[in-house]
């Protein structure tokens, strides 16, 4: 295909991204054309070199979606960004999309947790105090006047501590996480451009 076409059906593949970010790769993909045109190369050696747009746009928009993820950390743009990069290629799939997805389906699962065991620890401690207003639904493990009702607030504020610790631990755990996604990624791409580069 020419350089008209090729860059033409880049730029409807690339349709997703910003204005400005897909208007600066077709520069860069129009200056591929013109360096390989001047080194004696025709227009269709040249796109053949650079390989189908489909698989070019691929690679473009995993890394817009890698850098994204990067410059602004949220739930959604990694797993966007796992997903573009999975599409990749099949490799991609198996060792990177997979083992991501399902070590943060873990580790959001285990925010969930702790989450729950701070509210059972909120509402623990608070049974005493909650059993006066509803004493046909709540009913104490533990009885014995105010030494029962001690223990149900001790070990209310322990199960607290120990919910909010355990949160704590795995937000740092995700953050660590995200941060080794990102770094994974990027090595990915890095690799699949090594493999795929024609201008040096």
């Amino acid at each position: 295909m020419d350089k008209e076409e090729y860059l033409k059906k880049l730029d409807k593949l690339l349709k997703k991204l910003p204005e400005d970010d897909r208007e600066d790769l077709i520069l860069d993909y129009e200056e591929h054309f013109r360096i390989g045109v001047e080194n004696g190369r025709t227009e269709k050696e040249i796109s053949e070199a650079l390989g189908d747009p489909e698989n070019v746009a691929k690679q473009i928009k995993a890394d817009y979606m890698v850098k994204k993820a990067e410059d602004k950390p949220s739930p959604g743009s990694i797993i966007e960004a796992v997903l573009a990069v999975a599409g990749l290629g099949l490799f991609n799939i198996v060792f990177v999309a997979g083992p991501s997805l399902l070590l943060a389906v873990v580790i959001i699962s285990l925010v969930v947790a702790g989450f729950a065991i701070i509210i059972i620890g909120i509402l623990t401690m608070l049974s005493p105090l909650l059993q006066l207003f509803f004493p046909k639904y709540i009913h104490l493990p533990v009885q014995g006047g105010i030494l029962g009702t001690l223990i149900m607030v001790v070990g209310g504020i322990g199960v607290t501590v120990m919910g909010t610790f355990f949160v704590i631990v795995m937000a740092y755990a995700a953050n660590r996480f995200y941060k080794v996604v990102i770094k994974l990624l990027k090595s990915n791409l890095d690799d699949i451009k090594k493999r795929t580069e024609v201008f040096k």
